[in-house]
């Protein structure tokens, strides 16, 4: 009985853990076909988009195919989502670029080490998240400011490829930098190569636009290559792919490297995980909500984890969850992982079949598929949408898009995630606070402001706070509320406040109860609560807080508080 016991509990903790060993038993045979068809055409975009997002990091192109391969293979064991595609990602790819670049020092060798190792760190921190079950911080992520950083990233990247598309070298540095450099160097443009990339654009935002289920980018890819080939445009200077690895990933085990520059890698780690779940989780949940399931935030951390050290072992780089990609995926009806599991077979078909396939593909035409594939995530419409209804969230979203253009993609994280902890904590510290009145001829209090044709209680203020109280906010509520009374221009001799909207307290909001009641009861002014679940209620009476302040109720009503005090008066 005890072996059973135990046995059933691996049996769960696997399936829970391994979500592949309770969907593949399951898998309806009927969603196979457009399984593979989906697989197939989302493999099309992830063939230039790997070949793309390793040019942008700067790494050969076969690890952007590597990290493809790898990322989805591992992904399809671990992942709670359904339609997420796993893979590199232009903002990961040039936050690595630009951070770990220069920590390498110029030796591109060991630039490919150290990018192995920082995806290696991407992954334990995404295993020691899931561990410790922080899925759940991303909900910390303030959307304006997501806007914000998304559109910064986005003219980030843009400015990058520049260079690709001028057929100019040497920019570098932040976005105006960056601008500032190809403005001035003009007149060093390659005519041939601003012709590949301008052509590649066009043709590109075409296909999206009218053709956007048709694979445009590889074609795209194919064409330029084979205009390349025709017209030897290397020997009219423009930049080529050049060879392209044939053959599955090698294992890749880094060396080592010092204290001191893994202490630099660290930030850089942190800033990748909280860019690659960001991104990724955004997608699993929309997804998620849109075929009606649900997926586990926990879990897509443990995906996350896996797919990382498996693209770091296996000479890729930092995977992430693509909106884009799986946008495809569910536009084509994908009904499962076996879709990433289709684009594993193509993949590997591909890497030991047909790289040499990709030698004359130019540059520019590597920088065109980027350039196209970023202007999705510059949310023009967000930032007017955000200028329209809040002023003070438009402002915040473009502190983060400045911060991304100004100090470029790490800080630009950094500022993300402090300018979200500082809404948040400003939005805890200054709850809601409102007064309520009674609807006439019903037990119904509403909100003063919203409802006109509500009427306050003779000597009664009722007061609510649409937040938890907790020690970030009870001084702000305990000073509102004894202002409040000092402004009401008759006599105060009954306040209900109402915990209905604050399903949660700490001992502060007691102690914050405790002071009220001093400071009210010498001014003759009763104090009581309203609408206590039971779980508050339970803290208070292990407080004594009803000693204090009278016999609290669980979900005791503002109405029957009001009553029960007016018939006891009328007894005194």
């Amino acid at each position: 009985m005890a072996r059973n016991s135990v046995s059933q509990r691996i049996t769960q903790g696997i399936k829970s853990d391994l979500p592949v060993t309770k969907w593949l038993p399951e898998y309806d045979r009927s969603w196979l076909r457009t399984d593979i068809v989906s697989g197939l055409t989302v493999s099309a975009a992830v063939i230039p988009g790997g070949l793309a997002y390793a040019s942008l990091a700067g790494l050969p192109p076969q690890t952007g195919l590597y990290a493809a391969l790898m990322g989805a293979l591992t992904y399809v064991f671990f992942a709670s989502s359904r339609q997420v595609i796993v893979g590199p990602t232009s903002p990961l790819a040039v936050l690595l670029l630009t951070e770990v670049g220069p920590i390498a020092a110029g030796s591109a060798m060991g630039y490919i080490s150290l990018v192995t190792t920082t995806t290696i760190m991407v992954g334990i921190i995404c295993v020691l998240a899931w561990i410790f079950r922080l899925g759940d911080l991303v909900n910390f992520i303030s959307g304006s400011v997501l806007t914000g950083f998304a559109s910064g990233a986005g003219l980030y990247i843009i400015s990058t490829q520049l260079g690709k598309l001028f057929g100019i070298s040497g920019s570098s540095g932040t976005f105006f930098q960056r601008v500032g450099f190809i403005i001035t160097h003009l007149n060093e443009a390659q005519s041939t190569t601003v012709a590949v990339g301008l052509v590649s654009i066009v043709l590109l935002l075409l296909g999206k636009r009218f053709l956007p289920r048709a694979p445009t980018a590889l074609l795209v890819v194919l064409l330029s290559i084979v205009v390349s080939s025709i017209l030897n445009l290397q020997a009219r200077g423009v930049t080529i792919v050049g060879q392209i690895q044939s053959g599955l990933p090698p294992v890749t085990v880094p060396l080592l490297p010092s204290i001191g520059v893994i202490e630099s890698l660290v930030p850089v780690a942190l800033a990748l995980f909280i860019l690659s779940y960001v991104q990724g989780i955004g997608a699993v949940q929309t997804f998620a909500r849109r075929n009606n399931y649900r997926a586990d935030p926990d879990q897509e951390l443990l995906a996350d984890g896996a797919a990382n050290v498996g693209a770091g072992l296996f000479g890729g780089f930092v995977v992430g969850g693509s909106m884009s990609r799986s946008a495809l995926n569910d536009s084509m009806d994908g009904k499962s992982q076996l879709v990433s599991a289709v684009i594993v077979g193509v993949l590997v078909l591909v890497l030991l079949f047909l790289t040499g396939l990709f030698t004359t593909l130019p540059d520019a035409t590597l920088g065109a598929v980027v350039t196209v594939a970023v202007l999705g995530i510059i949310d023009v419409n967000g930032m007017q949408r955000l200028r329209s209804i809040s002023r003070s969230e438009f402002f915040i979203a473009l502190a983060a898009l400045f911060g991304v253009l100004a100090l470029g993609m790490l800080w630009g994280v950094f500022i993300g995630v402090f300018l979200s902890l500082a809404i948040a904590i400003s939005r805890a510290s200054n709850p809601k606070k409102e007064v309520l009145a009674r609807i006439p001829g019903s037990d119904q209090f509403v909100s003063r402001e919203q409802h006109s044709e509500a009427v306050e209680e003779p000597g009664v203020l009722v007061y609510r706070v649409d937040a938890g109280l907790f020690y970030a906010n009870t001084n702000s509520v305990q000073d509102d509320l004894l202002e409040r009374i000092d402004e009401r221009g008759t006599p105060v001799d009954l306040i209900v406040f109402d915990l209905s909207s604050s399903p949660m307290v700490d001992l502060a909001s007691v102690e914050m109860f405790e002071d009220l009641h001093r400071t009210l009861e010498p001014r003759e002014i009763d104090l009581r609560l309203a609408g206590v679940n039971e779980q508050v209620l339970e803290m208070f009476k292990a407080a004594s807080l009803d000693e204090t302040l009278g016999e609290i109720h669980e979900e005791e009503t503002a109405a029957s508080i009001i009553d029960n005090w007016r018939r006891k008066c009328k007894k005194t």
